[in-house]
């Protein structure tokens, strides 16, 4: 088989944790080619990444190098030229790390975007990944006979009631938070987690509403008014990596109406899954944090062009979102599926790319099946094993 890696956006850690263990895998009993633009604003591959896989010469490189190749990451200006050279490889099978979704669409072969794992209030690994035809389709399940829906809640039965006992705060602890955080008790609580936006970051083009942050948290305000109060998280590797100050002045402007969380509450643990668990609404956009709110119940507000589970019954419209909270009638996410799809998530979803049983057929296989009751129980041993 050929296998393509098109890796415009990878970065060094992508590279290092999950790209490498994948291609050690494969290249053995397949012909593995990587095409990918040279190194710009910590993405792309360089002398560092060859050096890396220089034990693996059958690994067919293909490094553009052209003044085009910025443009690579989210919207190639030589997108015929990119498409008949892929399509000159003819590869079975294409592994993305791409924002540029237009480009990919006209790969052949059966082509997957390379995606981060994590669901919490999930604990997995921050190296497992997901493998989606579209980079930000969020919470869809497949069409499950009962008997397959059985199996897969049947699987995760004890862990869900040990997630539930451990997450959901009780009324003295929501009161307790509510407190410390300085968070108001005469209005609706609607959370607001921030995306990251650092410059190696090139999903942000697919937003929709105002960018950067500090542009959304203003449009936000014009739009909603003080009869409801904004808590907002921010992404922990904008705090880490990122000038925050103008979005910090911004929210400050607005008063009472919003406060800034820290990432952590006093007793340590997530702000954005203590206020999941609490909030009369969750704002999101791609963000993986959607998956908060589906395991608490908590109503969404999703603004996207992708597509997003039914169960999830996320609103699109704000003034009917609003709306809902105020009358008390929002719609949630269904409970019981939210079981499943969790389910489904360890089950068939996420893949541990430095599973030490992990073959070049089991990682090929999550292309051809991607519903496959056979892998289940493993999957779940796995889980239980190697999950944080």
């Amino acid at each position: 088989m050929k296998i393509l890696f098109y890796l415009p956006v990878i970065t060094p850690w992508w590279f290092d944790n999950i790209i490498e263990s994948l291609i050690n895998r494969l290249v053995h009993e397949h012909e593995v080619h990587i095409l990918a633009p040279v190194p710009w604003k910590g993405t792309g591959i360089g002398q560092r990444e060859l050096e890396a896989m220089a034990h693996l010469p059958q690994v067919q490189w293909h490094i553009v190098n052209d003044a085009s190749h910025p443009s690579m990451r989210t919207d190639a200006t030589e997108r015929a030229a990119i498409v008949d050279f892929v399509k000159s490889l003819a590869p079975d099978y294409v592994f993305c790390r791409s924002a540029d979704c237009a480009t990919v669409r006209e790969f052949p072969g059966i082509v997957r975007h390379l995606m981060e794992g994590g669901a919490a209030p999930l604990s997995l690994p921050p190296d497992w990944v997901i493998l989606q035809e579209d980079p930000f389709d969020h919470g869809l399940l497949p069409d499950f006979d009962g008997d397959s829906r059985g199996e897969l809640d049947a699987f995760i039965a004890p862990l869900w009631t040990a997630m539930q006992e451990l997450t959901r705060p009780t009324p003295q602890i929501r009161e307790e938070f509510l407190r410390l955080a300085s968070l108001p008790t005469d209005r609706p609580i609607v959370v607001v987690p921030l995306e990251y936006e650092h410059e190696e970051n090139f999903f942000p083009i697919h937003r929709v509403g105002a960018a950067p942050n500090r542009a959304l948290i203003a449009e936000l305000a014009e739009s909603i008014d003080d009869s409801v109060f904004l808590a907002i998280t921010n992404h922990p590797l904008n705090v880490k990596h990122v000038d925050n100050s103008a979005l910090e002045a911004e929210i400050a402007s607005h008063g009472s109406r919003m406060r800034l969380l820290p990432s952590e509450a006093h007793n340590g643990e997530n702000n954005t899954s203590m206020l999941a668990s609490i909030a009369d609404g969750m704002i999101v956009g791609d963000s993986k944090v959607y998956a908060m709110a589906a395991f608490f119940g908590t109503p969404i507000l999703r603004r996207t062009k992708f597509k997003t589970g039914e169960w999830l019954n996320a609103y699109s419209d704000l003034k009917v979102f609003l709306a809902d909270i105020a009358a008390g009638k929002a719609r949630r996410p269904n409970p019981e599926l939210a079981q499943t799809w969790f389910a489904f998530h360890i089950a068939s979803s996420v893949l541990d790319p430095n599973d030490p049983d992990l073959t070049a057929a089991g990682i090929l296989e999550r292309l051809d099946r991607p519903v496959d009751p056979t892998r289940w129980h493993r999957a779940f041993t796995h889980f239980d094993a190697t999950a944080v």
